[in-house]
């Protein structure tokens, strides 16, 4: 009896030491370059090892023992920010406890006082989605739009904020007859100026703008136009994910787009599918063309140096370009109303395609042509070869 006894304490006892001891979280980077990126981990397995429950709390410290931001995504992930030498290994502590509040470094939301866009950004770059309210006005904007910047800090709920106040300001001091003071207002306050830490200056209009999908009819993009509903899915710290459905000018299909941003990032993921396809078609994914200079065309990618909506007042480029980790049947230019370079799947059948967008500023941390290639040249290599992740 006493035996028996003593074994039951003995595996409560183990029972209790499994669950109370930390696991241990190994990135390794199998690659030649430095790493520094948003790596994923299964998060049920972390609270299945840790012994918690899935919607406990838990921290996650570095070698030095300090708390690391992390996240926990809606489809069952954990989000960490890593730093990884090449051909080296980093060492991470999850335990249990409640964490410290954290910063966030991508965020977005919907602005209803600006015709419904959505609006998100990393410490990298901005990105706008147009909505309902925009296309009952009859503004002709399709695609995916490109806020520059030159800070990491997140700036677009004051860009927001300031350019309605400021156009509220300029449309009073109009209708009060007075038009100079009115344009001041404005210039001081519009996100269509910068004011330190950058601005509103891509056009977009009936184009894909950067990176939109769009089915082909005829040899010609069928543009959804604005979205129809939307669900934010992620909000930060490390990750913006945002689903999105559009009624497209094909009868009876409907287009789905996930888009995802992380922390540090130059470039969004994109996964497009749709229903009601009965019948092969062409799915097309690109940019849209402002001139005929620095265009760089790989059977992985489109990129392109934007010469901005007033290229002599600007001076500046926007670097745009879709990435094609999984490949693209045809890089082709389109003409049109607006000329696009766009890459084409061929007898596509509606399924899930999922691709990359995304823009860097020539006043921020790319500043050339060459870099943007590297950068996406770079992007591809790490997709190709994951940072490898183990738990003990």
């Amino acid at each position: 009896m006493r035996r028996r006894l003593l074994c039951s304490m003995l595996l409560v006892l183990c029972v209790l030491g499994v669950q109370a001891a930390d696991l241990i979280l190994l990135v390794s980077n199998p690659s030649d370059n430095q790493r520094q990126e948003v790596v994923e981990a299964g998060l049920e397995t972390i609270c299945q090892q840790l012994g918690i429950e899935s919607g406990e709390p838990f921290m996650v410290k570095n070698a030095f023992g300090q708390e690391m931001t992390y996240q926990k995504t809606y489809d069952g992930k954990l989000l960490l920010d890593v730093s990884v030498q090449p051909h080296s290994q980093a060492t991470f502590t999850i335990t249990k406890g409640e964490p410290s509040a954290f910063k966030s470094y991508v965020k977005g939301k919907v602005y209803p006082e600006r015709a419904d866009d959505i609006t998100w950004e990393n410490d990298r770059g901005i990105y706008r989605v147009y909505g309902p309210a925009l296309q009952r006005s009859g503004e002709r904007s399709f695609g995916i739009d490109v806020w520059v910047k030159n800070t990491p800090e997140l700036v677009v709920e004051d860009r927001y904020k300031d350019h309605m106040w400021g156009v509220g300001q300029r449309d009073s001091l109009k209708r009060a007859g007075k038009p100079e003071e009115a344009n001041k207002i404005y210039v001081a306050t519009s996100f269509h100026h910068d004011h330190g830490y950058g601005l509103d200056c891509y056009g977009v209009g009936p184009s894909l703008g950067c990176g939109a999908p769009a089915l082909m009819k005829n040899g010609q993009l069928v543009f959804p136009w604005c979205y129809k509903t939307y669900k934010i899915l992620d909000n930060g710290p490390l990750r913006f994910t945002v689903e999105l459905t559009y009624n497209t000018s094909r009868d009876g299909i409907t287009e789905h787009r996930i888009i995802s941003l992380d922390k540090g990032s130059h470039f969004n993921r994109m996964t497009v599918w749709y229903d009601g396809i009965t019948q092969p078609t062409t799915l097309a994914a690109g940019i849209v063309l402002h001139d005929n200079d620095n265009l760089l065309l790989d059977k992985r990618y489109v990129l392109y140096a934007d010469p901005t909506d007033n290229p002599q007042v600007h001076q500046t480029q926007i670097y745009v370009g879709t990435l094609f980790p999984n490949g693209i049947d045809e890089i082709l230019r389109l003409e049109g109303e607006l000329p696009h370079v766009i890459g084409i799947l061929r007898q596509y059948s509606g399924k899930p395609y999922t691709y990359y967008f995304g823009s860097a500023w020539s006043n921020y941390d790319i500043h050339t042509m060459a870099q943007w290639q590297l950068a996406a040249d770079e992007y591809l290599h790490h997709l190709s070869n994951p940072l490898k992740i183990e738990l003990k």
